[in-house]
């Protein structure tokens, strides 16, 4: 059975500031009593998610981009009976992978005209080589006569090349728009996002704050440790990591304006301040850098921050009172006795509640338009 063409259509993952989407909810409080000074992120999750970003469809993939801002997709220009070859990052196993173009001709959201190399029933076979080498050539067909020249490009089966932490999600695909003044043979490069959270699975449905708060103003350090499978990625150390912070509420959706924060790094450790007017309540934190394949590895953390303390006032001490001496008549000596004043002074430990939530899963939208044919050229083409 057909798929419709808005699961066809592709999966733009849009990672902004906590632009991993939010699972359940798990409440609690924290006595400021728990947090601590010098609290260490180990950037060493159990498992990450693959994914592939069609650039040419959407540009360079930003990570810290706003997550609610809907990109626009430009489709990339192919030809009637040319072919568009798809070279793959290194970190995904093609050996097994299928195809799939669809056409939407009348824009209700379901394929029309599909070819694939796995045909059903009303499909055209697609050819493809290059399987298992990491450059997957699709043969595109000659003009059907459709009243759309817009089509959807889908690859499926794709897998991981990497260790056992490391699974593929989602297929990858490409909006094409037919132009006779395309080139006949087009190359494009898929960009590989891998994403992860820490210290859960990024695949848990539990809500999984990291266990320690950390308090507004204090330095919060990252550790790339050694046995990370992030390292899997060709990632040593933690130059040009980029970091991102912003409040969410009760249910996981951003709130407030989102900080970008500058990391100071040092080989595979980095350290960065929480910023002091941060309001108490839980933080979606995004730790995105480059990997050496041209890549980007995106790591998701949720911190509860609780409110920078305001030191007790403290009264200046007392005026020295002038000492008095006692008289002892019939005494061969006088005893001196210094009469002071007693008190105390101390510090209120407030305890300060925060609501415990966890970013979880890989968000994303799929945008896709329709570029119609005039109608003298289509037929009796509905606007």
């Amino acid at each position: 059975m057909s798929r419709t063409t808005q699961e066809r259509r592709p999966r733009a993952q849009r990672y902004g500031v906590v632009g991993l989407g939010a699972a359940a909810v798990l409440a609690g409080t924290t006595s400021v009593a728990a947090a601590a000074t010098g609290v260490v992120i180990p950037l060493a999750p159990s498992a990450v998610i693959l994914s592939a970003f069609p650039v040419e469809n959407f540009g360079a993939m930003d990570p810290m981009a706003d997550p609610d801002a809907a990109p626009v997709a430009t489709p990339e220009g192919v030809l009637y009976g040319g072919t568009i070859t798809v070279d793959l990052p290194a970190e995904l196993d093609d050996t097994a992978v299928e195809a799939e173009l669809a056409f939407d001709d009348d824009g209700d959201g379901t394929a029309d005209e599909t070819w694939s190399t796995a045909p059903e029933a009303g499909e055209t076979l697609l050819t493809i080589d290059g399987q298992g080498t990491g450059s997957i050539e699709v043969t595109l067909p000659a003009d059907p006569g459709l009243t759309t020249d817009d089509a959807v490009l889908s690859l499926t089966s794709l897998g991981s090349t990497l260790g056992p932490a490391f699974t593929y999600l989602d297929e990858l695909s490409y909006e094409l728009a037919f132009d006779p003044a395309a080139g006949a043979a087009v190359v494009v490069e898929p960009q590989l996002v891998a994403i992860s959270q820490v210290p859960c699975d990024i695949s848990s449905a539990t809500r999984c704050p990291f266990p320690t708060p950390v308090t507004a103003g204090s330095t919060l350090a990252l550790d790339l440790t050694p046995g990370s499978v992030l390292r899997e990625l060709g990632v040593v150390d933690l130059t040009g990591a980029q970091v991102g912070l912003q409040q969410v509420d009760a249910v996981g959706d951003p709130i407030g304006t989102p900080a970008l924060l500058t990391p100071q790094t040092a080989g595979s450790t980095a350290s960065f301040a929480i910023p002091a007017g941060a309001a108490a309540g839980s933080y979606g934190l995004v730790i995105a850098q480059p990997t050496p394949t041209g890549g980007i590895s995106v790591v998701a953390v949720e911190l509860t921050v609780l409110a920078e303390q305001t030191p007790a006032a403290v009264p200046p001490a007392a005026e020295p009172t002038t000492p008095t001496t006692t008289v002892n008549v019939g005494l061969r000596s006088n005893t001196g006795v210094e009469a002071v004043g007693t008190g105390s002074t101390g510090t209120v430990a407030v305890a300060t509640g925060a609501g415990l939530l966890l970013l979880a899963g890989a968000g994303g939208i799929a945008v896709a338009r329709n570029r119609r044919r005039p109608a003298a050229e289509g037929g009796t083409c509905q606007p």
